[in-house]
């Protein structure tokens, strides 16, 4: 490595040699039948590198979300000592649940979407302009860009998957997608990446597909058409994914 290569941990590249050395990905097994999930570890030091510059945004990131987000909230976020804190998972999975089937009984159908390889494709300039549109300063969004460029060149692709950091980071790209929804007059809810839409039946999800599509190109992502569904009479069954509602789903374009 040369000497003017970027320090991801302000004490030097030395450190950046150190993290390398063991490579910062590790795959972690799932339960016998589930798919293997991928999460990026850090050398401690650039995470906590990592939770100081995304905790100078965060807070203003978070209140500049719609209320339909609702996952990864920010409970406390400082700088000096670094710390980042989401919302509980499990009080926010549970107050999801209840925000769907809400949704669900004022609408006829449901529309489920969600993003292919989300945290992977985020590019460091896309994140860079996501934190500007929500009107972060300059100074801390340059140096959230270029720890990720950083990473990127250390092969970590995209966001690292794991980090609370990230999943704050995401939230700001994923905001383009709620705006547009919003803009639309489309009742939603978003869960990281997944889109629960209030819709009046295929014409109206078929629309707010092209809205959705046409929103995450802007910020270099992709539906996944593969799990892209149609729940009709959600109010009468169970919803996909466990959560509670569904009689007859069919696949929309």
């Amino acid at each position: 490595m040369s000497a003017a290569a970027p320090s991801l941990a302000g004490g030097g590249t030395l450190l950046v040699e150190r993290a390398v050395s063991a490579p910062p990905l590790e795959r972690v097994a799932a339960l016998p039948g589930r798919r293997i999930r991928e999460i990026t570890v850090l050398h401690p030091a650039l995470a906590a590198r990592y939770t100081a510059l995304v905790s100078a945004v965060a807070l203003r990131v978070d209140g500049e979300l719609s209320p339909s987000v609702a996952a990864n909230r920010v409970a406390v976020a400082s700088i000096d000592p670094p710390r980042l804190v989401l919302r509980s998972f499990r009080d926010e999975r549970v107050a999801f649940g209840f925000r769907v089937a809400r949704l669900a009984r004022r609408t006829p159908c449901l529309l489920f979407a969600d993003v292919r390889e989300c945290y992977r494709s985020i590019a460091p300039d896309v994140v860079a302009a996501s934190l500007r549109a929500l009107g972060c300063d300059g100074p801390s969004v340059g140096g959230v860009a270029a720890f990720l460029r950083a990473l990127q060149e250390r092969g970590v692709e995209g966001l690292p998957v794991g980090p609370d950091p990230s999943a704050v980071l995401a939230n700001a790209v994923l905001a383009e997608a709620d705006r547009a929804l919003e803009r639309l007059g489309a009742p939603h809810l978003r869960w990281v990446d997944d889109l629960v839409v209030g819709v009046d039946g295929s014409r109206g999800a078929a629309t707010v597909l092209e809205v959705a599509r046409e929103a995450l190109d802007r910020v270099g992502l992709r539906l996944n058409d593969e799990k892209t569904r149609l729940v009709l009479d959600p109010a009468s069954g169970a919803l996909p994914r466990g959560i509670s509602v569904a009689r007859s789903a069919q696949e929309v374009g």
